[in-house]
Order: C-alpha cells, then structure tokens, then sequence
C-alpha cells in the first residue's frame, strides 16, 4: 500500500504494509532514533510522536491511519526554538523527566502548550499518557506555566 504524510516537515510516499505500526515504520523504514522501543500497546509512552499536533503512542498506530498527517518526532522536534523554550523551563523548575521519558513527555508539553491548555488537571492527566512517575503532577504543571511565560517574553522581545 503506498501511504502519503509528512514527517519531520518531509512529505514522503511510503509503500508499506497498511498494518505495520507507526513505531517499527519510522525505526525501520526511516531509522528514527527518538523513538525507544515498540511495545505493541504496553503504554509505556516511549515511542510518542505527534499526529496533527496530537501526542499518539505510535506501537498502536497503524500506517494506513497516517495517510494524510503531520507527524513529528522527537528527532526533529529538539531542533526548534520551541524545544529549548521548554529545556529552560526544566531548568527554571529545577526537574525533569527521566531519560527513559524525557523525549515523549517533551512532546506532550509541546502538544499542550500549542493547543493552549492550560487547566491543571487536563495537563496532568494528558502527561499520564507516560506510564513514568518521575515528575510530579505538580513539577509537569509548573514546567507547562514556565514554558508558556518563557514563550511570551520571547514574542513581546521580538515586537
């Protein structure tokens, strides 16, 4: 089946079996680094990636649901201005998520931030996607808030 979407800002022409997950097409057929493993629907949260914006557990997405979407990783997302926005918020907080976590709780703060949620309950339960506990509800809420302050000093230096 040949499969059309953008990743990483590449628009691609994949044939690929319809069935093969997200995780193991970008581990194999596009030898992405960011994502850690495929547990086949474990959630352990190692292999999100964002789908239109949308943190997704890639072991559980099927190619043919791809068709079509904006997908970002890890790989690409740590080359942005957005990204170091939210290292500096986990510097300012003074936490972090482990390194077994790190990439797709990252991508999740990304997701929320750009969505503009902001209700602490909403962030906690979207970062609970992550079966890791090593931040507290409160240091991932705190983290959130930071980033966003830190994006709008950014944007009132630059007007």
């Amino acid at each position: 089946m040949k499969i059309e979407c953008t990743i990483d800002g590449s628009t691609l022409s994949l044939s690929l079996n319809s069935n093969k997950p997200l995780s193991r097409i970008l581990m194999d057929n596009l030898d992405n680094r960011s994502i850690k493993t495929h547990c086949e629907g474990e959630m352990c949260g190692q292999c999100i990636v964002l789908i239109n914006n949308k943190p997704v557990l890639s072991c559980l997405v099927p190619a043919f649901e791809i068709r079509g979407k904006n997908i970002i990783t890890f790989d690409s997302f740590q080359k942005t201005k957005n990204y170091k926005d939210i290292e500096r918020a986990y510097e300012v907080v003074k936490a972090r998520p482990c390194p077994n976590c790190f990439n797709a709780k990252t991508l999740i703060i990304e997701s929320l931030i750009s969505r503009g949620e902001t209700d602490d309950e909403d962030i906690i339960k979207e970062l609970d996607i992550v079966k890791c506990h090593c931040l507290t509800p409160q240091d991932a809420v705190r983290i959130v808030k930071e980033t966003i302050e830190i994006r709008r000093r950014r944007r009132v230096r630059r007007s």
